[in-house]
Order: structure tokens, then C-alpha cells, then sequence
């Protein structure tokens, strides 16, 4: 008689342990992940500013692009630090990010997975084969079976 693992909610990464495959998830999911989740960090940015009355202070061009980099890592980061690998973009898409050897994500790889989105140009490095903050983190983002 076979036996089967059966996973558990806690257990997110279980298929993974079990030798199953994972499919990867398409550029255009990744391209709508990147579109959601900018289009939220603009949106939580502007409130922010308006909050706090700054759309009536000038600052320079790269002082409101410095704060949005940062926001949009701590976004990434929070979220897919305490979501599972998961952000509101990737959730809508049905997607998550996963470590190559199935371990879970750490703070610190993700960490790392958010800051390297700083880096110039690296957006567009996701047309090729796999972004750069996948490669230098040794992660990937999957389809999502839940």
C-alpha cells in the first residue's frame, strides 16, 4: 500500500521536501507581480504624503525617488517576509517565492531579495532568464498550487 505525504498549512515548503517539481511562473505573472505591487507602493506613497501634507512641500526629484525605493523595499520585504514569500502582487497572480533547495525563506534572504532591486537596470533583468535578485539569492518565483 502506497502512503503519501500529506502536507499541512504550516507546512508550506513540504512539497517541495518530497522531490515534487514546482512550476515556475511565467514572465507575464512576474511582470504583473511588478506592476501590482509598484502600483500599491505608489499608491501607499501619495497617501502617505498627503497625510502628512508633503504634496505641498517641494522636494527634489531624487529626494521623492529615495523615499519610494525605500518604501518599495520595506514593502517587498514585510510582505514577503511574514506573507510566506508572498506579496499582494503574487498573491492576485497566484504565485510565491521559494528557495532553490526548498529551505525556508529567511528575513535575510529576503532581505537581500529586496535590496537588490535597488540596484540600476535590474528590472529589466528579468527578461532574460531569471531576474538577478532570484540569481544572487538562489531563489525563484513559482506558481502557486493553493
Amino acid at each position: 500500500m502506497e502512503s503519501f505525504k500529506q502536507t499541512t498549512p504550516d507546512d508550506l515548503l513540504g512539497d517541495l521536501q518530497d522531490g515534487t517539481v514546482q512550476e515556475p511562473a511565467t514572465k507575464s505573472q512576474r511582470f504583473g507581480n511588478f506592476i501590482i505591487d509598484y502600483v500599491i507602493a505608489m499608491a501607499v506613497l501619495m497617501a502617505i504624503a498627503f497625510m502628512l501634507g508633503l504634496q505641498q512641500i517641494v522636494l527634489a526629484e531624487y529626494e521623492y525617488q529615495l523615499i519610494f525605493v525605500l518604501l518599495y523595499v520595506g514593502y517587498c520585504f514585510i510582505m514577503e517576509a511574514f506573507a510566506n514569500g508572498r506579496t499582494i502582487g503574487k498573491m492576485i497572480t497566484k504565485t510565491r517565492v521559494v528557495r532553490y533547495d526548498g529551505q525556508p525563506l529567511s528575513p535575510l534572504t529576503v532581505l537581500g531579495r529586496s535590496f537588490s532591486r535597488i540596484v540600476p537596470f535590474e528590472a529589466f533583468s528579468g527578461l532574460g532568464d531569471a531576474p538577478w535578485h532570484d540569481k544572487w539569492t538562489n531563489t525563484e518565483v513559482i506558481k502557486d498550487k493553493k
